[in-house]
């Protein structure tokens, strides 16, 4: 009963969440690497999942943002080559993605691990609802 209880809190919590961003600071909601599966077979693909209400602090928050992911790409396998990134909140995916490739162009490590990547992309949302989507592979990577 204890757990259900605190189950039942938690998920209050939650909604509490999503319908109040803008109570709450900029924070990394979850960062993990995870494995997935499809007719090519089983690849890693690191997922996060961002808050970001508050736009004052937004560039030192994804100055932490990128070290986190620096971080987690180096414990993730060498094969890691996708990475999912959700926002909630008042930055936009593609407000995200000029921030990164800003900092990209100066991080020869970031510049690396992006480099091996298939698919970078970020999801800003709303609920259920997509507001934008962008990726942070740079275009002059993908010629025509």
């Amino acid at each position: 009963m204890g757990d259900c209880l605190w189950h039942s809190q938690n998920e209050t919590w939650k909604e509490w969440l999503n319908w109040n961003s803008d109570l709450v600071p900029n924070a990394i909601h979850n960062l993990s690497t995870k494995w997935f599966e499809n007719e090519s077979g089983k690849f890693p693909a690191i997922v996060m999942g961002l808050n970001i209400p508050d736009l004052t602090s937004a560039d030192t928050f994804v100055d932490h943002v990128i070290v986190q992911f620096k971080n987690q790409r180096m414990c993730s396998p060498p094969e890691t080559a996708n990475m999912t990134i959700t926002i909630v909140g008042s930055m936009t995916a593609g407000d995200f993605r000029n921030r990164w490739v800003q900092r990209a162009s100066t991080d020869p490590i970031l510049q690396h691990f992006m480099s091996l990547m298939v698919l970078a992309d970020v999801l800003h949302i709303q609920g259920r609802q997509l507001l934008d989507r962008a990726s942070l592979i740079s275009v002059d990577r993908n010629p025509p």
